[in-house]
């Protein structure tokens, strides 16, 4: 009797540790993903080298916030230009405002979202913080800012007390893939390009009567919309590690291959190359998007009908 108590536990145990791998975060083993548990948060909140990073409005955080946390404006980490929107700044513009919360060279950071609406935004931060060398300590609270108020965690309106921070950038990740190597790589066999708009954009919109045709997608793209990532439609939560990477393999993402995302304008495939990067999966931002692709005249698929997926 006391033999099979002990294997039980014992196997127990051992579901117990592998559940709390998935969007956990285990910093510690080395092996951990980008997401992070409110649990792991919690427990890890006063760690001295926890830079937590609030993205979203002045007027939210002023009134409520995680404790510790300071604020970012995620807006500030794209720049538009003449030709282009949600560009990456310039590296000492990103190290700037990351000293300006108190990022110093030896700081993890963990980013969280103060809403749904704002996910891909933060994501992007992500995006431009891997960019510029500290993807590998740079973490995302999963669920953000409404999965620590949906379990009452502390909450509070008091202002953050830290110093500026001594971050200096040295290295820079090449993680954005432009228009022309994309069409040289796009037929490989060790690259699959991933689509994450809505259905109605890449499907496009078929003619009826005297409407014409618009949309379509990049020529060998595969469909994997972001919202697809997440519990529902409207969700903050990711969904867990095993749904995401069954996701993944069926639009013929690859541990092994080069997953190149892109979206409209690089906001909402930086949410597809966050769970890619979370998962282990080489990936690629096109930042240029659907918008370039479209205006360089590079090869595009027509619209077609889009297909039931009750069927």
């Amino acid at each position: 009797m006391y033999y099979l108590w002990k294997c039980l536990f014992t196997l127990a145990a051992i579901q117990t540790a592998f559940m709390l791998t998935d969007c956990s975060g285990d910093m510690e083993s080395g092996t951990h993903g980008v997401l992070v548990s409110t649990d792991w948060l919690q427990d890890h909140l006063s760690d001295p080298d926890l830079v937590l990073l609030h993205s979203g409005s002045a007027k939210l955080f002023d009134s409520l916030h995680i404790p510790g946390a300071r604020l970012i404006i995620p807006g500030d980490f794209t720049v538009n230009d003449s030709t282009r929107r949600n560009e990456l700044p310039h590296p000492d513009s990103i190290a700037e405002l990351l000293r300006s919360v108190g990022v110093d060279n030896d700081s993890r950071i963990v980013l969280y979202y103060e809403s749904s609406r704002l996910l891909s935004r933060t994501a992007r931060v992500f995006v431009t913080l891997d960019h510029v060398g500290l993807g590998e300590r740079t973490f995302v609270l999963n669920g953000g800012f409404p999965a620590w108020q949906e379990e009452e965690r502390e909450i509070t309106d008091a202002p953050p007390d830290f110093s500026q921070g001594n971050l200096v950038l040295t290295d820079l990740k090449k993680l954005v893939i432009g228009a022309a190597e994309l069409d040289q790589r796009r037929w490989s066999d060790e690259t699959v390009v991933i689509d994450v708009r809505r259905d109605e954009e890449y499907y496009g919109s078929p003619e009826t009567g005297e409407d014409t045709a618009e949309g379509g997608h990049i020529e060998g793209a595969y469909f994997l919309p972001f919202q697809d990532l997440l519990v529902d439609d409207t969700s903050h939560l990711f969904r867990p590690d095993p749904e995401l990477r069954e996701l993944f393999r069926n639009v013929g993402m690859n541990p092994k291959k080069r997953t190149v995302v892109y979206c409209g304008s690089g906001i909402r495939a930086s949410v597809s190359y966050l769970a890619a990067r979370h998962l282990g999966y080489p990936a690629l931002l096109y930042d240029g998007s659907y918008e370039e692709w479209k205006e360089l005249d590079m090869p595009l698929t027509g619209p077609v009908t889009i297909p039931n997926k009750n069927d």
